[in-house]
């Protein structure tokens, strides 16, 4: 709790210049994306380039998890009623500082985070900085969003990225970058026409939902 309480103090402080800083600074490269279909079901490779706010860059250096969500729903659009659910999948990275080693523990779980704080059993890797950390935690590869299925050509796939501010110490909830919108890196719906049966550039430029 008093670890909780430092960072917030601080962070009271940088949220201010962090947003003056954000609305000066150059804008991140867009993100880039590939869907790709195969016998093994349909897949996602994709890169979000994208800033840490300094509130949650100081907790992460005072060794607070952070905990980022990748989210896929692939939907069938139906003219006489809501969108048909065709397959969802959740990938969480959790990342955190390490002060004896002064390095990062990525780790990455297949499955959302349970309700009482626990993650699936996941793959772990040690990074030797935070640029290189949240370089792999906004990035993709490979991923399966969806089994193999007779599929139409109108699919659509929801995809959003953010950072999962539930997971923060309580009084990190109080910021104001801890808004669901302000906590959403990249939200997107890709068509699925797009998608590649071979390797290729990525899809192009998304939908905004």
């Amino acid at each position: 709790m008093r670890l909780a309480l430092a960072v917030l103090a601080g962070a009271a402080l940088a949220v201010d210049g962090a947003h003056a800083a954000q609305a000066d600074a150059p804008h991140a490269s867009a993100p880039s994306w590939q869907l790709h279909r195969s016998a093994e079901g349909l897949t996602l490779s994709a890169r979000v380039p994208f800033e840490l706010p300094a509130p949650l860059a100081d907790a992460a250096w005072r060794g607070v998890p952070l905990h980022f969500v990748w989210r896929a729903e692939l939907r069938r659009p139906r003219w006489y009623w809501t969108d048909q659910q065709l397959a969802s999948a959740v990938r969480v990275v959790r990342l955190v500082f390490q002060p004896l080693t002064q390095r990062w523990r990525l780790s990455v779980h297949d499955g959302p985070v349970a309700s009482d704080g626990a993650l699936a059993p996941g793959l772990h890797r040690t990074i030797d900085t935070l640029p290189e950390a949240l370089a792999l935690v906004s990035t993709v590869q490979r991923w399966r969003v969806a089994p193999p299925a007779a599929w139409q050509g109108d699919e659509r796939l929801a995809v959003e990225f953010r950072i999962d501010t539930g997971q923060l110490p309580r009084p990190l909830q109080l910021l104001p970058l801890a808004a669901h919108d302000a906590a959403v890196l990249w939200r997107a719906v890709l068509p699925m026409a797009a998608a590649t049966t071979a390797d290729g550039p990525p899809g192009g430029s998304p939908a905004d939902e």
